[in-house]
């Protein structure tokens, strides 16, 4: 689907009125003083920037010198907690995989009494302090692990990120045991958390602002190895459910998680896949 750029998506004044809405929310939850102030800049930068990392670098600015990021990872202090317990009773087998595990925090939560594997494309500075084993893996190449490998392999807000998502599921079908499970977690639209009068094309331009404005706004770099992945790959729920079908995985359940973390204002699915070999 045609990606515009972010300073487009504010032609359509729903989407707009939407995302400031979000933003006055998540401010709001943050504790921030001057919400208005800081969202009129934040949408003024939006519309009117130079080049994307100009609007990323000046976002960031503001939001580190109000002190803003600094208490983001306090507020979500408990995500890794929340996401290992909406997924805990799904996960099946002794050998697990955490494909694109982040800071790894959620398989150190499912790690008792099991054998938690976490890999990614990059190494956070968390995973030196959890004594776990990591694989780093490298973009465009094949996961590095064997056929048959896990019993249970989780996507947790990964397939979104990636480049090539049919490459990403039928790795992960492959390292997957006959019988076992794949666990995903996605940034979905087209459902009834928004307000009802958005279509689910505006849907989808609100969820590219915010996978934006948190990854590369929030968490801004300005070296481009340490940017996070957003190619905005989107699905509605059933869109989602049709790829993994494609690809001969069944889902076995669908949970809408809804908004559950609100510093990340982002609705999420969670989807458990049945691999059949």
């Amino acid at each position: 689907m045609i990606v515009p750029e972010i300073k487009e998506l504010f032609k359509d004044p729903s989407v707009e009125y939407q995302i400031r809405k979000t933003l006055a929310r998540v401010l709001n939850y943050l504790e921030v003083e001057e919400i208005d102030k800081v969202i009129e800049f934040t949408i003024a930068n939006a519309k009117g920037y130079r080049s994307l990392d100009d609007y990323e670098r000046i976002g960031h600015t503001l939001f580190d010198e109000k002190r803003i990021t600094q208490r983001i990872p306090s507020k979500l202090s408990d995500r890794a907690k929340l996401m290992s317990e909406q997924i805990r009773e799904f996960v099946r087998g002794h050998q697990i995989l955490d494909l694109g595990c982040g800071d790894g925090k959620v398989g150190e939560f499912l790690s008792k009494g099991r054998h938690v594997i976490l890999s990614d494309v990059y190494k956070n500075g968390n995973i030196s302090l959890l004594e776990m084993p990591f694989v780093k893996l490298e973009y465009g190449k094949k996961v590095s692990f064997q056929d048959n490998m896990f019993d249970t392999t989780l996507l947790l807000t990964v397939l979104h990120h990636s480049d090539d998502p049919h490459k990403l599921i039928l790795e992960a079908k492959r390292i997957t045991k006959d019988k076992g499970r794949i666990i995903v977690i996605e940034s979905v639209y087209g459902v009834k958390g928004y307000d009802k009068n958005l279509t689910n094309e505006q849907q989808r331009k609100i969820n590219i602002f915010f996978d934006h404005f948190y990854n590369r706004v929030i968490h801004y770099s300005k070296f481009k190895e340490n940017k996070v992945n957003v190619p905005y790959n989107f699905q509605t729920p059933s869109g989602w459910k049709n790829f993994f079908y494609r690809y001969g995985l069944k889902q076995i359940k669908l949970i809408h998680l809804g908004f559950d973390q609100l510093a990340v204002p982002e609705y999420h699915t969670l989807h458990v896949l049945e691999v059949k070999k």
